[in-house]
């Protein structure tokens, strides 16, 4: 199973966006693309959803003027510090670091430091850490990820299926108890899902969220009491069928260590396509 052409040049180029890097640029000889920061406030009081929009505004006016090639905008998630950014995707590192550690970043990944592919070796996250301390900051997070391949077989589901769009979401009280499917989030908006039925119950929920224009991300719920029957597979499936329909890209995204969940991804037909790196304020 590959991933299209098409699917790849274009979250290239959002991904260039994310890390506010020009969009003709190409990799060094390391393989990394390595941007500037938009100068960003402290957060202080703001409320995570609020400096969420703070710094995608920002994003948005660093990357005014500039063709991009798709309709999106930058991903900007709650509780993000864009202080420093790794996407390393098809051999390729995107980054975009602060100014306080541009240079080190420079040296470290234009030099003879790790190739992307290496990039999450503990050893060299654990260098990427100590600098970040210096100023204050610390790794949060490393997370895979995963975009749908070219081979679609028709998923024939043999259980009752309701699709609800984005109007009916915020007020859906049933949905509640799926939050991985049905986050609530004001920057990422919930914009689809798809429930199994079974005895009249909603036993399970995959929905997506538009985390950018281009990019609407899936995450999926299972009672417990319906697990081990593939319903997670199957409506992930459904959802993300429905999704390129639409002319969108969907993503799947999970811990490196959740084997479960990786396995939901690729029996959907989902391939592992890239990891991220976030960092956050030390406490």
């Amino acid at each position: 199973m590959h991933i299209a052409e098409d699917i790849i040049k274009r979250v290239e180029a959002q991904f260039k966006m994310d890390c506010a890097l020009d969009p003709s640029g190409e990799a060094g000889k390391r393989g990394y693309l390595i941007g500037r920061r938009p100068k960003m406030p402290d957060q202080t009081f703001m409320t995570d959803t609020a400096y969420g929009w703070l710094m995608r505004e920002r994003m948005e006016k660093a990357a005014a003027g500039i063709d991009y090639g798709i309709d999106s905008r930058a991903r900007v998630y709650e509780g993000m510090d864009l202080f420093f950014r790794a996407i390393l995707f098809c051999g390729k590192g995107y980054l975009m670091a602060d100014e306080a550690i541009y240079d080190w970043c420079c040296r470290e990944y234009g030099g003879q430091g790790p190739e992307p592919e290496w990039f999450c070796r503990f050893s060299n996250l654990r260098r990427l850490d100590d600098c970040l301390r210096s100023q204050r900051r610390e790794i949060a997070d490393t997370h895979i990820y995963f975009l749908p391949g070219m081979q679609e077989t028709a998923v024939k589901p043999d259980f009752e299926v309701r699709w609800l769009e984005e109007g009916e979401l915020p007020d859906w009280k049933e949905g509640r108890q799926f939050r991985h499917a049905i986050c609530g989030s004001e920057l990422m908006p919930d914009v689809l899902a798809v429930a199994a039925i079974i005895d009249g119950k909603v036993a399970a929920v995959a929905g997506a969220s538009e985390d950018s224009p281009l990019m609407w991300q899936i995450g999926i719920d299972v009672l417990p009491e319906f697990a081990g029957r593939g319903l997670a597979s199957s409506l992930v499936a459904l959802l993300k069928q429905e999704i390129l329909a639409r002319g969108k890209i969907p993503f799947y995204g999970t811990a490196e260590s959740h084997g479960l969940s990786r396995s939901v991804a690729i029996n959907a037909g989902f391939f592992p396509a890239w990891a991220e790196v976030y960092v956050r304020r030390r406490q």
